[in-house]
């Protein structure tokens, strides 16, 4: 993983959850941080949707990472008020993925880095997060 330090709080968006069900090695340090309580993740449900696929075993890993308690990784939803920060941002930016905006958001409202596989969608979004993106 490239950026800056693992600190506080981390969105982790789709590619994140991907690399973790490919158990990649960053991804393995980062879960070691989060149960030393160095880190804590946030997981948009957005984010769960677009990688869940369900069955018997087939996630397991990020059926465990959802199972964290919620000091070390907490689900975040779009309720009413989210959904319209959303399509504000939506317009402003012009990006119109639903939930990279949302993880950008996110992190600009938790003050907290993210965790993804696709830096440019995330900046197109919010070109100050440039600096707080982890790449995995």
């Amino acid at each position: 993983m490239t950026g800056p330090d693992l600190t506080a709080e981390l969105v982790l968006d789709s590619g994140a959850l991907i690399a973790l069900e490919k158990a990649r090695p960053e991804i393995t340090a980062l879960l070691m941080r989060v149960r030393a309580g160095e880190v804590r993740i946030l997981v948009p449900d957005a984010v769960i949707a677009q990688v869940w696929r369900g069955g018997s075993g087939r996630q397991a890993r990020v059926a465990a990472l959802l199972s964290l308690k919620k000091d070390q990784c907490a689900r975040l939803r779009i309720d009413t008020p989210a959904a319209k920060r959303i399509g504000v941002r939506i317009g402003m930016c012009g990006h119109t993925d639903i939930t990279d905006v949302h993880v950008a958001l996110l992190a600009e409202e938790h003050g907290a880095g993210v965790v993804t596989s696709d830096r440019q969608d995330i900046v197109k979004v919010s070109p100050a997060l440039h600096d707080v993106i982890m790449d995995v």
